[in-house]
């Protein structure tokens, strides 16, 4: 079976843990995952079953390029390398997964990536079980 979830909003990495320092002790947080609610709007069930996962990051184009340019990365000639490592943007994606879409990205067995320009940034992510 297959399960398309699309996430619409600039994709997002992993962010550094942030410390903030008290008098007395240090405070560690996080940024909060604003994509939880999005996701949890598309799943009726938390899967409990190995995975294969696809995921595909559609980046903003910027806006200082060129239109020919622009007409490169749109058609994949000019690959995304540029900030937000593939990694980050994998590891943010399963913690905010895990216990809405899945039960813990252990289940993952195989993963395909991979960072896109586009005129409509968003994630989209395909499960199969």
């Amino acid at each position: 079976m297959e399960k398309l979830i699309i996430i619409r909003q600039i994709p997002v990495a992993q962010p550094r843990v942030r410390v903030t320092r008290f008098s007395s002790y240090d405070l560690a947080h996080e940024p909060k995952a604003y994509a939880k609610l999005q996701i949890a709007q598309q799943v009726t069930e938390v899967l409990d079953f190995p995975l294969e996962v696809e995921a595909t990051f559609f980046m903003p184009i910027p806006k200082s390029i060129s239109k020919k340019k622009q007409a490169l990365m749109l058609s994949n000639e000019i690959k995304h390398q540029k900030q937000k490592d593939l990694d980050n943007l994998l590891k943010y994606l399963f913690d905010v997964c895990n216990e809405i879409v899945f039960k813990d990205d252990k289940q993952i067995w195989k993963i395909q990536a991979q960072k896109l320009y586009s005129e409509d940034p968003r994630t989209e992510i395909t499960l199969r079980w």
